[in-house]
């Protein structure tokens, strides 16, 4: 009887857990296949152009003595003057405040160098920004006029860029998912959960890289008068087999 026991104990159990290894062993596989390769990922970009509405640029301005004190009283008197003669715009100019751009020895012209040349030059630079593009030869015009030396290259920009580029995201990202979609029909496979999706927009506007007061030499290439919006898109999703 304990012999026949035991076989009937054999014959009740082994069957059940033979049956849960293979559930287990077989469900994992096309788990652990779409894993490995379920994910696809896109990127999209749309570039727009916009007006600016506000430009910048910087002045310089020069004094010339022979003591480097006398030059440095007299780029201060000129820039007084160029500062009084922007005040007359309002609010359309913003000046930052002046900053000194060296002082030292006047570049000779010609060999030998007159005798009677002053010996020093200070010079000054001064920050200016306009909320009126439109109306950038005039001011430039005003400040030469009070005794400004020249003006740098002019950098646009624009209030609205980020509001235009956060405006275009849900456009970017229809975009993304079609193509998300076209990869997942060429794969025979369909389109399933959104994993991940990360937005930058790399747009803007930066100040010359090189200050060039002097036409005579080259240029840093000129900023068109206009800004480049961008609106990136990542997005990640899973795909269906």
């Amino acid at each position: 009887m304990r012999f026949g026991s035991a076989t009937a104990l054999r014959i009740y159990h082994y069957p059940p857990m033979r049956t849960r290894f293979l559930v287990l062993a077989l469900v994992p596989l096309p788990l652990a296949a779409q894993a490995r390769d379920s994910i696809i990922a896109v990127s999209s970009t749309q570039t727009m152009r916009i007006a600016p509405d506000r430009a910048s640029f910087y002045l310089l301005v020069e004094g010339t003595a022979e003591t480097t004190a006398d030059a440095l009283a007299r780029v201060n008197t000129k820039l007084k003057a160029v500062t009084d003669a922007l005040k007359t715009f309002g609010s359309r100019v913003s000046l930052n405040r002046p900053m000194d751009y060296g002082v030292g020895p006047a570049p000779a012209n010609g060999y030998p160098p007159p005798s009677s040349m002053a010996t020093n030059v200070a010079r000054s630079i001064m920050r200016v920004q306009l909320n009126r593009p439109e109306q950038l030869a005039q001011v430039i015009a005003a400040a030469l006029a009070a005794g400004a030396s020249g003006s740098s290259s002019l950098v646009f920009e624009s209030t609205v860029a980020d509001s235009v580029r956060r405006a275009r995201i849900g456009e970017v990202l229809n975009s993304s998912r079609l193509d998300a979609e076209a990869i997942a029909n060429s794969l025979g496979a369909r389109l399933g959960a959104l994993v991940s999706v990360s937005v930058n927009g790399p747009f803007g506007y930066q100040g010359p890289s090189v200050l060039s007061f002097d036409n005579r030499y080259a240029q840093p290439p000129s900023q068109p008068p206009e800004i480049v919006v961008s609106t990136n898109v990542n997005v990640s999703y899973r795909i269906v087999r």
